[in-house]
């Protein structure tokens, strides 16, 4: 990969969160070692601490290149002039680049301080200056109405253009590897829609439960963490058009968000569970707070008009495993059928089920697994976060998430949220180790 050549300083709010030493900066430091950052780059740690010191934010390891190019700047964050100190900073930083240099904005912090921050950027005249950036994690809004007044508030300050929403699922390996897949292999290119494919299940699976995020989970749930982001986008990867190769990926993506249907029957079409001892460990007896969704939509498109496709996530369930199931037509209902199996995580690979002869003067047939782990084919198998960097730095926008998107998907989940909370009568509550079958297949209870 050839090395970014465009001077860039990536500023980290919030770098004294857990969230830096673990992936943000052990990201920057590999990307290092690959030779792709830019020969002039700086990186600045925003902190309200004035007492923190490097060491205590850098990462286990060699740190030299951190050490070298890293530097921890103390501010607060509700004070617009300590933004127009850290403007002029960034202006002395550019004079010994000899030239601006792109600026990039990692907002590491909770959700409703964002807001405040932008403010401050836009306020002090940091946000509009060229070659600004803003990297944002989810959630984006808890519905399409409070997404909306997220769009309108951060685009009184920057542009579209300038915003990339972070969904690390979509910058994992085999997440991009969906379109490579699709697009190079004539087999699936000619096969990808409706005529052939039967059915399509898109899964994100758990063996840990809320590992004491009591109050994140309880103003969030399933349908809201994974449901929302991780998987709809997978959906989106999975069912746009890949023959339009002029169209930006991002319009394709949020194109087939556009053509999904809400279900007409919530309680039909989208199953929610709580597992045993969640109210227990949130301290709400009474919480109908969801840690498992099953939902089925369909998509007008006419290349899947028919098609169904279901969404599964959970928590405490029986395995971790996060994977997309394409499952091919048969000409009759007792035929055999294939299914094509990507893992994006763990294990990284594509596995296609075959029905073959077995050995023998019979004309008996087994399913065999045609496998490809990634791992084996692959010395190194990129961090999502170095993906999320590297594609920034280069202004590559496709793996970021778009208002349109962000729109698209409360559009599809707010009937079920407003049905939901309606009522409670439709929660089942499940064992922790339970498969989504156990689930899908249990009774109703409050």
């Amino acid at each position: 990969m050839e090395r970014i050549t465009q001077p860039t300083i990536l500023i980290i709010v919030g770098v004294s969160g857990d969230l830096s030493q673990r992936y943000l900066l052990p990201a920057i430091r590999t990307i290092a070692a690959s030779d792709v950052l830019p020969e002039q780059f700086h990186i600045i740690g925003i902190t309200r601490q004035t007492d923190l010191h490097i060491d205590d934010v850098l990462p286990e390891g060699d740190n030299s290149y951190l050490r070298e190019h890293f530097e921890l700047w103390q501010m607060n964050l509700a004070e617009t002039s300590d933004y127009v100190a850290l403007g002029k900073h960034l202006e002395d930083i550019e004079a010994r680049f000899n030239g601006p240099a792109q600026r990039i904005y990692y907002l590491s912090v909770p959700p409703q301080a964002s807001q405040p921050v932008i403010n401050h950027l836009g306020a002090s005249g940091l946000a509009a200056a060229p070659g600004t950036k803003l990297l944002l994690e989810k959630p984006f809004g808890v519905d399409r109405s409070s997404a909306e007044e997220l769009i309108e508030h951060l685009t009184q300050h920057v542009t579209e253009a300038q915003i990339y929403r972070i969904d690390h699922y979509m910058a994992k390996e085999m997440a991009q590897n969906i379109l490579s897949l699709r697009t190079n292999n004539p087999l699936f290119r000619c096969t990808w829609n409706k005529d052939f494919i039967e059915y399509i299940e898109i899964l994100a699976l758990e063996t840990i439960d809320i590992e004491g995020r009591a109050s994140f989970y309880e103003q969030t749930g399933a349908l809201r963490d994974f449901v929302q982001s991780h998987l709809l986008q997978l959906a989106a990867l999975t069912l746009m058009d890949v023959t339009e190769s002029e169209t930006p990926i991002p319009e394709r993506r949020a194109r087939a968000l556009a053509h999904l249907l809400p279900p007409d029957d919530v309680t039909a079409s989208a199953i929610r569970g709580q597992y045993q001892g969640y109210r227990e460990q949130v301290g709400n007896p009474r919480s109908t707070v969801e840690t498992f969704v099953s939902l089925s939509l369909h998509s007008t498109d006419m290349d899947w008009r028919g098609v169904p496709i279901t969404l599964i996530t959970g928590k405490a369930l029986n395995e971790r495993k996060t994977e997309i199931r394409v499952h091919y037509r048969r000409k009759v209902e007792h035929e055999l059928g294939n299914t094509l199996t990507i893992r994006v995580q763990p294990d990284e690979g594509i596995t296609l089920s075959l029905w073959v002869k077995q050995p023998g003067y019979t004309n008996d047939v087994k399913e065999v697994p045609l496998d490809i782990d990634y791992g084996e084919h692959f010395d190194i198998l990129p961090n999502a976060y170095e993906r999320v960097f590297v594609d920034a730095m280069r202004g590559d926008r496709s793996l970021f998430t778009t208002s349109q998107e962000v729109l698209e998907s409360w559009r599809i989940l707010d009937p079920i949220q407003h049905t939901w909370s309606m009522h409670d009568g439709d929660l089942r509550l499940y064992e922790p180790g339970s498969t989504p079958d156990d689930i899908t297949a249990g009774a109703s209870v409050r």
